[in-house]
C-alpha cells in the first residue's frame, strides 16, 4: 500500500469515526429531549468521551432552561379574591 493510499484510508477511518460519534451524540440528545442540532459539537474521539460530553451538555441545557423558565414566572403566586356578593335585584319582583 502506498503512502497516499494509507493517508486516504486513515482519512476515511477518521470520517467514519466522526460520523459514528455524531450519531451517538444525536441519539443521546434525542433521549434527553434536547435539540439534536448540538450533536456535531458534542462528538468526541471515542464513545466514552462523546457520552460524557452529551451528559454534561444535557445537564447544563436543562439547568439553563429551568432557570430561564423560573425567571419568567411571577415571584409571588396570584392572589385569588372571593367573588363579589350578588347584587340585589332591582325592579318589580314576582310574588308567589
Amino acid at each position: 500500500m502506498t503512502e497516499q493510499e494509507q493517508q486516504e484510508l486513515e482519512m476515511l477511518r477518521k470520517e467514519k469515526r466522526q460520523r459514528t460519534q455524531r450519531q451517538r451524540a444525536q441519539a443521546a440528545l434525542e433521549t434527553a429531549g434536547v435539540p439534536v442540532s448540538f450533536a456535531a459539537l458534542l462528538a468526541g474521539e471515542d464513545d466514552g468521551d462523546t457520552d460524557q460530553r452529551a451528559r454534561d451538555f444535557c445537564a447544563a441545557y436543562q439547568a439553563a432552561l429551568a432557570e430561564d423558565i423560573r425567571g419568567r414566572l411571577p415571584q409571588q403566586p396570584p392572589v385569588v379574591t372571593p367573588p363579589a356578593a350578588p347584587r340585589p335585584r332591582r325592579g318589580i319582583q314576582r310574588l308567589r
